[in-house]
């Protein structure tokens, strides 16, 4: 555990390090949790010491450094081929890789991009509000995803409840969506609805969850009105 750290943020609120967190649990990967807090004075400061950066998640393991949750979570797949973070089978692995690179890339503006529903619906894992309806290129982004989880169950799930049967980067990088759809009691199809369920009743999913909703401090920013939305 001394050679593996892990930066994060506060749990109930952050959306990166979510996803390498879960790689770890998953793959029983002893690590140090290092916990920075957002909205303090030192916050910067802190996470500074861990990524150039300045900003979570950071993996630190013998000597490496590496900042992105997208790559950390590729090189836990590479330490750990067993337990196939990557499916094995060629074709499967691509699309998972493929969507996996969908949800990283914030950035993107294209129709449905995952930007619209991280920028309107706040990470907030412990709250509940009343069902919000979204509009607009927030909800082109939902039905998109819908879509998206729809096409690789259908074709990968098997019976195993995710989205290549077994656990997988693919539901890592979902998890923070997941979440956001509970927080927000976002309306899903049955079929969407049963593979949120699934993945929320992942074990270290229920972990961090349950840790989150210990957090007794707020961050005002993230606790928007959703009247607004």
């Amino acid at each position: 555990m001394g050679n593996t750290i892990l930066t994060i943020a506060d749990k109930n609120y952050s959306l990166w390090p979510l996803a390498p967190w879960l790689c770890l649990k998953a793959v029983n990967m002893p690590f140090k949790e290092v916990l920075i807090r957002f909205g303090q004075s030192d916050t910067r400061e802190k996470m500074l010491k861990y990524a150039m950066t300045g900003r979570v998640p950071a993996l630190h393991h013998n000597g490496l450094k590496i900042w992105d949750s997208l790559a950390i979570c590729e090189y836990i797949a590479d330490l750990y081929p067993s337990y196939e973070l990557w499916p094995s089978d060629i074709n499967a692995r691509a699309n998972a890789r493929t969507f996996s690179a969908e949800m990283h890339a914030t950035g993107g503006s294209f129709p449905g991009a995952p930007r619209h529903i991280i920028y309107s619906l706040d990470t907030n894992v412990r709250r509940r509000t009343e069902r919000v309806v979204p509009t607009g290129d927030v909800q082109q982004s939902i039905n998109y995803l819908i879509n998206r989880w729809r096409l690789l169950l259908d074709e990968f799930g098997g019976s195993g409840g995710f989205l290549f049967n077994q656990f997988t980067i693919a539901d890592a990088m979902s998890a923070h969506l997941v979440n956001r759809f509970v927080t927000y009691d976002i309306e899903l199809p049955d079929d969407i609805k049963n593979y949120c369920e699934n993945l929320r009743s992942f074990t270290p999913l229920t972990q961090w969850i349950n840790e989150a909703e210990k957090e007794d401090w707020e961050l005002i920013s993230a606790e928007i009105d959703v009247s607004k939305l």
